[in-house]
């Protein structure tokens, strides 16, 4: 089908209220054009139905209305709305006649048009998007056409959306075989006789083979037809090389051309056993794998193309090269990101089944959509080389047993292999929760490590916990039943049973689908030592709005798992919400061997001598930042991460102190020292040898900005970006750390200003712009296209000199 973006002059209106005339009216009325997310341009306040969880944004009821042109020489054609994911409950109305409803708001959904198109006149398309029922997600779900929407024509005669499955089950070096399956649907009443050619295309658009079929395809019927192609000399997808090739699949009608098709995908082979892991082409690969929810900072839920390459490009940049989606099928766009670039993926489909984890979440759903949610996600994602795990479930409720979990887990797994029997079927699996009662809200601290000293905890808390101990030591006997479908399960926080596990449940294959940040090189090491174990996923890979504070260190007190509004941030991640890589990124790139240079890393001065309390999912309070004018002559405490045997400090060239890493905690040695400014060097030292050093210099006052763009020239056409950092810097261009000035930013020409933020997790300031303040020293302003010209982006603040960036819309 001819594929038509539908992205530009939306006509938007808002609400919070469900009556009639609310859906038909709103709050405010403006032109937008898609990806677009009315949650993010909403305050923050603590008394937003999505609460803690959710970020503290606001929900609502957002109506999109548009009109569209059919000639009256179109009555034949067939006209598809393609919807590629609305945040949520969603109602499509063509002509004022309702045509769909669509609960879920991350599966791609198709609307047939033609029983309510008005031909030789404009028709009026209105799409209302209702996030009003809040708390129904645990983070931040955005709210409204948040991804793309196509307008999608053909003959009636026509290969449909999801119609195409290729798969290569024989791949060797010489040759390989590519199977694929066509659904050509005929809405004609009477019989077509047609042909179906399948050319496959290599990386530089060159004809690799060809494959023609005759078929006789009866009237209001979808016809399969399967064909088998050669490769020889296959280029294989991997990780470091990630070759694509094209089908494209033509429908004719003696010369003439019906429909055409384009699919892209990969040769490769993977394979999953206790005994030997994972194989990806027969070479066994650990899976160095990130948890990832979907928004984009700054922009909210919008799915842009470019905005889903960016985080695949800095999570390589870590060293992963596993995603897990969670928990929820991500975008097209992320996963052909993955396929480009060489990423594995987890794909996730649900948060919950029957058993609510919110008042209003999937749960209320569940019933009667997940055959055709799993089925959306599974038809969509097929042909994605990047895909080698459909995962049916995360945290379930149902996983001890109960509300007929293994019953419905086994239907889940078996439809999934139905669909596509050639990738694992998995399931985040986590510890089992008892109910508490009054004291819930105590195991939820001494779960998140905030608790303080359980000594001081009531009677009644620790026969709780010697309950919590017995669940646990039969944890393997109560939810066997239900991982017995799955071909790979997936354990959440659940490393400490990996190698008793092994023993127990000989022939199954383990993943960990969730881990600890601050756990990594423990949970590594279990990883490389267990062949039944074939990776970890950390949560998580990225900031994200929503579970705010979750990652939060306590200093000379205790708290609890979430924190109070203005957190919003979970602050857990290795990168920040603007594409930062925090320290513990950093950590996990030593970790992993993807960083051979030392690391500094600063404890904030204020916290020096207090008790630390870093939460499960948390880090130190460090910096990356020799600048502490407030604390000269005073002890602060500097973090090295290495591999290297030892570290030698130096400040102001004399060596401070030479120690050996890894003495207290895995690739990381502490030093305290008192603060002098100047310059702190860590000299990496193996074998008595130096090998790598790194360093930090105490920067000047702060005397103008600077912007720097992760790309200068963006694709016309409003769905271009450019990622702009401003920069505080002195009178030699070196960041200011600790400036937090107000920064407003002004985009001219050919574009608009987007978004705008920092990875500050506590703050009441908005997304949209125009201003914000600086957070370590630094603000991102995501630039997005409008049509083809110059873009000026210019930075002011107070006392600094304006300064101005031209870029170009191509």
């Amino acid at each position: 089908m001819k594929k038509q973006h539908f992205y530009l002059d939306w006509n938007f209106s808002y609400s919070t209220g469900n009556s009639y005339q609310d859906k038909n009216g709103g709050t405010f009325k403006e032109k937008v054009n898609l990806p677009h997310d009315f949650s993010i341009g909403l305050d923050r306040t603590p008394q937003a139905g999505a609460n803690e969880a959710g970020g503290f944004f606001q929900g609502g009821i957002g109506t999109y209305q548009k009109e569209f042109y059919v000639s009256e020489e179109q009555k034949d054609k067939e006209f598809l709305l393609v919807i590629e994911g609305a945040y949520m409950n969603t109602e499509v109305y063509i002509n004022g006649n309702l045509a769909m409803l669509h609960p879920y708001g991350y599966t791609e959904f198709h609307v047939k048009l033609n029983h309510w198109l008005k031909y030789g006149e404009n028709n009026k398309l209105k799409i209302v998007v209702n996030n009003n029922a809040m708390p129904n997600s645990r983070w931040y779900s955005g709210s409204g056409l948040y991804r793309h929407v196509w307008l999608m024509t053909s003959e009636a005669v026509y290969l449909a959306p999801w119609s195409i499955s290729i798969a290569t089950p024989t791949v060797a070096k010489e040759k390989a075989l590519v199977k694929v399956e066509t659904n050509i649907t005929n809405d004609l009443e009477e019989e077509k006789q047609v042909s179906l050619v399948t050319t496959l295309f290599d990386k530089n658009g060159e004809e690799v083979t060809s494959y023609l079929s005759e078929v006789l395809l009866e009237g209001k019927k979808e016809t399969k037809l399967v064909q088998e192609l050669f490769v020889t000399n296959p280029k294989l997808w991997s990780l470091d090389s990630p070759t694509l090739y094209e089908a494209v699949s033509q429908v004719k009608l003696g010369d003439v051309l019906l429909d055409e098709t384009k699919t892209t995908f990969g040769i490769r082979t993977i394979s999953f056993s206790a005994k030997d892991g994972f194989k990806l082409n027969d070479a066994t690969i650990k899976l160095k794998g990130g948890c990832l929810h979907h928004d984009n900072g700054p922009i909210g839920a919008c799915a842009f193309d470019v905005a889903e390459e960016r985080k695949v490009r800095i999570m390589k940049e870590v060293g992963y090269n596993a995603i897990r989606t969670a928990h929820n099928p991500p975008s097209t766009a992320l996963l052909e990101a993955c396929d480009r670039l060489g990423i594995l993926v987890m794909d996730e489909v649900f948060d919950c089944w029957r058993l609510k984890k919110n008042t209003y979440d999937y749960h209320l759903y569940f019933e009667d959509w997940w055959k055709k949610d799993l089925e959306a996600m599974i038809l969509r994602d097929r042909n994605h080389p990047s895909v080698i795990m459909w995962s049916i479930g995360n945290e379930i409720g149902e996983r001890d047993g109960s509300s007929n979990g293994a019953k419905i887990a086994k239907e889940l797994a078996d439809y999934a292999r139905s669909l596509d029997d050639t990738r694992a079927i998995t399931n985040g699996v986590c510890a089992i929760f008892l109910d508490a009662g009054e004291f819930g809200g105590i195991l939820a601290n001494i779960f998140n490590g905030s608790a303080g000293d359980l000594k001081d905890l009531p009677p009644e808390v620790h026969e709780l916990l010697k309950e919590c101990d017995r669940v646990t030591a039969e944890w393997g006997e109560i939810t066997a039943d239900y991982c017995s479908p799955l071909d790979v399960v997936g354990y959440n926080y659940l490393d400490n049973r990996y190698e008793q596990d092994g023993k127990a449940f000989p022939d199954r294959v383990i993943c960990g689908t969730e881990s600890y940040p601050k756990k990594i090189a423990a949970v590594w090491e279990e990883v490389l030592k267990h062949n039944h174990v074939i990776g970890d996923f950390s949560w998580t890979s990225m900031d994200y709005f929503g579970e705010a504070g979750i990652g939060r260190s306590f200093y000379d007190e205790t708290g609890s798992l979430f924190a109070d509004y203005s957190w919003h941030i979970s602050n857990c991640g290795d990168i920040d919400i603007c594409g930062e890589i925090k320290p513990q990124g950093e950590y996990r790139k030593v970790v992993w061997g993807e960083r051979k240079t030392p690391y500094i890393a600063v404890l904030k001065p204020e916290h020096y001598g207090k008790k630390e309390i870093v939460s499960s999912w948390g880090w130190s309070d460090v910096e990356r930042s020799w600048s502490f004018p407030e604390a000269e002559g005073k002890k602060v405490r500097v973090d090295v991460y290495s591999n290297a045997e030892e570290i030698a400090l130096i400040i102001n060239g004399k060596v401070v102190e030479r120690k050996a890493v890894g003495t207290e905690e895995a690739f990381k040695v502490s030093f305290d020292v008192v603060y002098e400014k100047g310059t702190i060097e860590a000299v990496a030292y193996t074998n008595n040898v130096e090998t790598e050093r790194d360093k930090l210099e105490t920067v000047g006052k702060q005397t103008s900005l600077i912007l720097k763009a992760d790309i200068s020239q963006l694709t016309s056409g409003y769905q271009g970006l450019s990622y702009v950092t401003c920069e505080v810097v002195d009178d030699r261009g070196r960041l200011v750390p600790h400036a937090n000035n107000a920064i407003s930013i002004e985009v001219t020409g050919e574009g608009n200003l987007q978004g705008m933020g920092t990875g500050n997790p506590i703050s009441t300031e908005g997304y949209v712009g125009p201003s914000r303040n600086a957070y370590n020293g630094k603000v991102l302003a995501v630039v997005r296209s409008k049509e083809k010209g110059k873009i000026l982006v210019t930075a002011r603040a107070e006392g600094l000199a304006e300064t101005i960036l031209e870029l170009e819309s191509i």
